[in-house]
This record gives C-alpha cells, structure tokens and sequence, in this order.
C-alpha cells in the first residue's frame, strides 16, 4: 500500500537539478525497501500511514536515506514511469545497493547494522506479531522426507504448513491467499534473486505480501502476520505454507520426532547447558565442528532434510568430491544440483554424530550470507528431541538470539 509522506521527507529532498521534482514523487516508495529487507530478514509490506514515528536518525542512517534519495531520483529522470510498481522496483533496487550490498554484489557483514539505521532514519517501525495461548499437536513427514508438517488454522480454513526454524518469514501459497480474498502487495520483480534460498528461479517468480488472518496452531494464535505468497510450483507437493520464525518465535518450541509431537509452550528462560543460537540474516546459527576441525557457523534448520555444506567450508576440510555422487534437492528458487559426501564426525557442543551425509551447495544464495558456512538439518536434528527457546524479535522483526536443547 501507498503512503503519502511527503512532508516527512521534505528535510532529506536535494534538489540537483530542476527535474528534482520526479525523484520526490518517489520517495514515499523509498519505505517500502525498508520493509523489503525483511524477506531477506524477513519480508513485510508498507506499514500505514498511522505507523510511521518520526524520531531522530543516526549520521549513518541519514547518510543512507539521502543515498538511496540520490539514487533513486537518478535512476528516475531517465525512465519513463508509468506506474506505482515501477516506482517501488527503483526505490527497492536503489535500497538493496545502497544500504544491504557490497561492491561484489553479496550481502555486507555489517548489512543489519545499515539496516536499522536506515529505518530509523525513515521513521518505520514495523509491527510486531502477538502470539498467545499454548498448544499440542501431531506432525507429519512432508512426503518421503524427514522434514515435519503441522496443521495450521488460517481464517476458516486449515491447511498443511512446514515446520521451518530457518525461515523467518511465513509463506503461503498464493492460490490459497487468493481464495482467503486476502490483501496483497507485490514485490518488485528481480529483488528475490538475492533472497537466500536452495535454487536459483526466484527471479521470474511473480510474489507478493499479504497481511495474514490470526494463524493458529490448536489453541496457539498469532496476529498480525505479514506473510509471503508464493505460487503452487515454488511450494513442495501438496504443501500450502511455510511456518517461519515470525510465528514460533512467539512460543517455546518443543519437537519430539520420536513421537512426531510439537508442544507451542509460553517463552521462558533459557537453561544451562543450552546450546546458544545467534541470529544472522534472519536465520539462527550455532557453532559445530566437523571431522575434528571448526568452529564453523552453521543456521539451524527444521525445513532443510540433511546437512548442508558450502564450498568454502568444503575446502576447509580438505573434503575430496571429485567423484561425488550428485542429488537433487528443491527449494523455493526451484531445484539445485548437489554433491552427497559423507562426514566422519559432527559435534555441536557435547552432542555428536559419526558417519553422517551431507551435501555440497555450490550454486543458490543459501550459503553465500557471511558468516554462514552451511545448515544443520534434520538428519542430525531429529535424533533428538528438542526445546527452541527464542528472543523476541527487534525492530527489523528478527530474532536476534536463542537456545536449544537437545536430548537424545
């Protein structure tokens, strides 16, 4: 949605030449990049007008707002502008660079850090979800797989949702949002190709925002969900949706694989011994070591089936895949070509695995954030069962830290 602000952007406005006046007919769309990187960490339509607080910026955040000003007053004068959403694909476009990339087109550590100050400078602040209740239920193996799906309630319907502690966002499918007649906010077309993702089809992928109904799990709801609609092909067979952290993390998330149970519990603290989670790009890593070497970086990630290398980390271990048997794994960018090695050891704190598969992921987005050397799946999680406690999550909606106990 729209917002008309133009009087909050009067401060930032430099005119550099008489046609200055087409770069502030845009600048209203400069907001929505900052709800834009939330997909990336995660994805959340324009906030309304009633949302929006002005408040004192940082020096970073107003040097980056007038960047982004710049640059999106620049990419204008030459293009003929016939629409709203070519407006918001410059503003979007001229954000990303500015603010969250380098100059070798990846993500920069400090991305979040420029993020913030960036919002704080547009005066956004994003809602924030609110889960109550508590719930028990059973889950189910998404096909053949390993990874678990839960029976999520969403307005009069209840649909087949994967369990994802490494989405931050919840999905939904697209024809299923359609048929809810829920409001939608499409993505400007060529932005999710850096969205971090196993495949590399996102790019022609027509996607859109929705504002959620109350999301319920039995008697655990949570309002205020801004979700992501994805078209049937870009979704798992016979799968509608994705719960992503924007939902669990409003709960204690207890996992027992055994007995294929999840329990949705009020947060409480987190306890010696835990294995501390830190947030990274919206996604939570903890640290492992493998074969004896590390410590490495891994997210962990209930919606990803096996271990997950990058090539980086590869080379690290001296690992020889030349021969490799190659696979095929699907994720929302579509499917990707992988090679299945197999690692000798796995520790993550004082629980460890021998013998285990993984495979190379040398192509997608999903291993090339920093600092992020591969993903923990459920060939190892599932061996356990398993208490998520999280931190709630700051103002860019993510969850910044927390913990995990594992009991075999």
């Amino acid at each position: 949605m729209q917002i008309s602000i133009r009087s909050r952007w009067k401060k930032y406005q430099i005119p550099t030449n008489q046609n200055s006046h087409r770069g502030k007919s845009l600048l209203s769309y400069v907001l929505i990049p900052s709800i834009y990187f939330s997909s990336l960490f995660p994805l959340i339509p324009t906030p309304a007008a009633g949302q929006i607080h002005q408040k004192p910026a940082t020096s970073l955040g107003q040097q980056l707002l007038q960047e982004v000003i710049k640059c999106t007053e620049a990419k204008s004068f030459n293009q003929k502008l016939t629409n709203q959403a070519q407006a918001e694909a410059i503003a979007n476009r001229c954000a990303l660079q500015v603010v969250a990339l380098g100059a070798n087109g990846q993500f920069r550590p400090d991305a979040f850090e420029r993020m913030a100050a960036f919002m704080e400078a547009t005066g956004v602040k994003l809602p924030q979800p609110i889960g109550q209740g508590q719930a028990s239920t059973q889950l189910s193996f998404a096909g053949e797989s390993s990874i678990f799906t839960v029976p999520v309630r969403i307005g009069k319907q209840t649909q087949t949702f994967i369990l994802d502690t490494g989405n931050s966002q919840t999905i939904i499918n697209t024809q299923i949002a359609q048929q809810l007649g829920l409001n939608s906010s499409p993505v400007p077309k060529g932005l999710l190709e850096y969205k971090p993702v196993v495949g590399n089809n996102l790019k022609g992928i027509e996607v859109n925002t929705h504002v959620l109904p109350v999301l319920g799990v039995n008697s655990a709801t949570v309002a205020g969900i801004h979700g992501l609609g994805l078209p049937t092909q870009a979704l798992p067979k016979n799968i509608t949706g994705v719960l992503g952290l924007d939902f669990l993390s409003n709960f204690d998330v207890v996992l027992n694989p055994k007995k294929q149970q999840l329990q949705l519990l009020p947060p409480s603290k987190s306890v010696a011994g835990a294995i501390p989670l830190k947030g990274s790009f919206g996604i939570l890593t903890a640290q492992v070591y493998i074969n004896g070497q590390g410590p490495f970086t891994f997210a962990v990630d209930t919606g990803a089936y096996a271990m997950m290398l990058s090539p980086s980390v590869v080379q690290k271990l001296g690992i020889d895949h030349r021969n490799a048997q190659t696979s095929q794994i699907f994720g929302f960018g579509g499917r990707e070509t992988v090679k299945k090695v197999k690692l000798t050891k796995l520790q993550i704190q004082q629980h460890q695995a021998t013998e285990i598969d993984a495979v190379i992921v040398e192509q997608s987005n999903i291993l090339k954030l920093p600092g992020v050397d591969g993903i923990i799946g459920q060939n190892f999680l599932n061996r356990y069962q398993q208490h998520w406690r999280f931190s709630k999550p700051n103002a860019l909606g993510v969850v910044e830290s927390g913990s995990l106990v594992l009991i075999p």
